[in-house]
């Protein structure tokens, strides 16, 4: 339990039918609540969570976290006689007393200091339905274009991509061990990383693009620690891409920092000194920009440039919600990009994450296939080509792109 000499009280009330013949006469009374214990119930506050699971036969497993600490299957024993309660655990962290219930619902432990903790009934243990790959698309204490991609596979591993909320840190690949009882799940620490306890709720079929999940902890801010509500949507782990097209509809950009120069691009220039999303959201608007997947091999993006459009086809390799773009298939001189991107349940939506490596190759690959087909570089000129990626690679320090996408009509 991890909770030193809990005292509990309680109160249960039982109210008497009044009538003219009958006096009525309030009167407190003992209440056996051993069997409405019975059941999955968990707490979460800012430094503290736990989950009980109590059985009928009194048998009771803790599972949680205080300060970061974390410890998972404690076995005790749970008696109650009337309204006193008495728990026994393995590892001697014991308490016995008194506690406030209302029947499936939930029950309030308070303890001699006047602190108190409230478990809540979890009908449905949530395990199975969390699994597979949910994308954060809203949360109070991050910025709106924060994107997180998190995989909660069956293992028991989760695996994080994206820009972590509060923070300029870009994950590629960061992979945790977690822990889901009830409606509780944990993410284990590692080293000197806390134990991190989260409430969730699943709704299917929340919105037109599908689940929705609702996830609630505690979050350190400038003003200390906050309770903060994120959500999620369940996205597809493995992309459909074969026959798909989408048009571009917004732009997303964090963390941008770079030379206070222009940087000819296309039919206008960027100056990433003074980046932000609207000028990238301007552009690709005004050039039409598109992609189309012919496969599930190739991807195949278009634009509009003075008038001309433009095509750009290429291979692709993927690996779950990483998209390989095989640029150097089609001519050595070009790098290969590597896209982060998903799609919502129904393929109504598509977006792209792009990191700083990322973007300066996109960026590089566009301008050199633009010059060369302006006659502006040499095919053969490795020398002049190399310096476009090396011009636009010192021009940008760091920058977060995201783009999002919706399926033609």
């Amino acid at each position: 339990m991890k909770k030193l000499l809990l005292m509990f009280a309680a109160v249960a009330t039982l109210f008497t039918a009044c009538n003219k013949e009958t006096e009525c006469n309030h009167e407190f009374i003992e209440y056996d609540h051993s069997k409405d214990l019975v059941g999955t119930w968990t707490c979460l506050t800012a430094e503290y969570a736990e989950a009980l699971v109590i059985s009928a036969d009194g048998s009771v497993i803790s599972t949680g976290v205080e300060n970061g600490e974390y410890w998972e299957g404690v076995k005790g024993n749970i008696k109650t006689v009337n309204n006193k309660i008495t728990i026994t655990f393995e590892d001697d962290d014991n308490w016995e007393g008194r506690f406030e219930m209302i029947a499936g619902e939930a029950f309030t432990i308070y303890e001699e200091n006047g602190e108190s903790f409230t478990f809540r009934y979890c009908a449905n243990d949530l395990s199975e339905e969390i699994l597979g790959m949910w994308v954060c698309t809203q949360i109070p204490i991050g910025k709106p274009e924060d994107m997180l991609i998190q995989t909660f596979q069956e293992d028991g591993t989760l695996i994080s991509t994206g820009r972590v909320p509060q923070s300029d840190d870009y994950i590629s690949v960061d992979q945790k061990n977690y822990k889901v009882i009830g409606d509780l799940y944990v993410i284990y620490g590692e080293g000197d990383l806390p134990a991190l306890p989260f409430k969730f709720n699943i709704l299917s079929n929340a919105t037109e693009l599908g689940d929705v999940m609702t996830v609630t902890g505690f979050m350190p801010t400038e003003n200390g620690v906050v309770e903060a509500m994120s959500s999620w949507l369940r996205i597809k782990q493995n992309l459909d891409l074969a026959g798909n097209k989408y048009d571009y509809i917004k732009t997303f950009v964090t963390n941008v920092k770079g030379e206070d120069k222009d940087i000819p691009f296309l039919n206008t220039s960027f100056n990433f000194a003074k980046m932000d999303g609207s000028i990238i959201d301007k552009f690709l608007k005004s050039i039409l920009f598109n992609v189309e997947f012919p496969d599930a091999n190739t991807i195949k993006y278009s634009y509009l440039l003075e008038g001309q459009d433009i095509v750009m086809t290429a291979p692709i390799e993927v690996e779950g919600n990483k998209m390989t773009i095989k640029m150097s298939a089609n001519n050595p001189v070009y790098q290969d990009v590597d896209v982060y991107t998903f799609q919502d349940q129904d393929n109504t939506q598509m977006h792209w994450y792009m990191h700083t490596t990322s973007f300066e190759k996109f960026f590089a690959n566009t301008s050199v296939a633009v010059m060369l087909g302006h006659g502006q570089l040499d095919a053969n000129d490795t020398e002049a080509i190399a310096n476009v990626y090396k011009t636009i690679a010192d021009a940008v320090e760091s920058i977060n792109l995201s783009l999002v996408m919706t399926k033609t009509k």
